[in-house]
């Protein structure tokens, strides 16, 4: 799809990812470079179930897991066609399938499922081998972390959303399950994953090296 370079940017809750991906926006395009960004889950029909239905405390984990995953499969046409007709150089999605996929393993291991890394790589691949074809394929997943103390300032600083949502970001079992899964995609992918840690009040040191990994990458 044109010469657009494709990145998924994923992490754990409160790490900072929402506004370094502003930031590192900010810094690309002030070097000529036109950017996109889509956020899932979205203000579609099935962005608004997911959230609505999804962060329901009463929601299963599984259901949740389909929920939101169902909504980027959906999206992945709308990705596709801002990308074929406005042909940005770089789009980024703000959580892609990789995220449904490991909260929800997370959620299930959180809420006592024997599910392994092993279990969470097979899915992976069927769900991919499945959404061949309607998927946006990534050139580079980014996956955002910060140190736990960080993290719980940003959550502590963060207006109060409620439900089951709330409950998941400040759950530090949550938390190191998410890390756990992303750690096992990144081992499957060594090539295409760049884990970066965002400590607070590092955030232009964090969107400088992006922005050169990035650029580096796109040569």
């Amino acid at each position: 799809m044109s010469g657009t370079f494709v990145v998924v940017w994923e992490g754990l809750d409160a790490a900072g990812k929402t506004t370094l991906i502003s930031e590192t926006k900010k810094i690309l395009e002030a070097r000529g470079l036109r950017i996109l960004v889509y956020k899932t889950p979205s203000d579609t029909r099935t962005g608004e179930f997911a959230k609505t239905h999804g962060n329901d405390p009463e929601t299963d984990p599984l259901t949740r897991m389909l929920l939101f995953l169902a909504n980027t499969s959906d999206d992945s046409k709308i990705i596709r066609r801002e990308i074929e007709e406005k042909s940005p150089d770089l789009y980024f999605i703000d959580r892609y399938y990789l995220c449904s996929i490991a909260y929800g393993f997370a959620f299930s291991k959180l809420r006592g499922a024997n599910v392994t890394e092993r279990d969470f790589e097979e899915l992976l691949k069927i769900v991919e081998k499945l959404g061949e074809g309607i998927f946006v394929k990534p050139d580079l997943y980014l996956i955002i972390d910060a140190p736990e103390e960080d993290r719980i300032r940003r959550l502590s600083e963060k207006e109060s959303q409620g439900g089951l949502e709330e409950v998941l970001e400040k759950s530090l079992e949550m938390q190191r399950n998410v890390r756990e899964f992303y750690e096992a995609f990144r081992r499957m992918n060594r090539d295409k994953v760049v884990w970066v840690m965002n400590p607070q009040g590092w955030l232009r040191e964090a969107a400088s090296r992006i922005v050169e990994e990035l650029l580096s990458r796109m040569r």
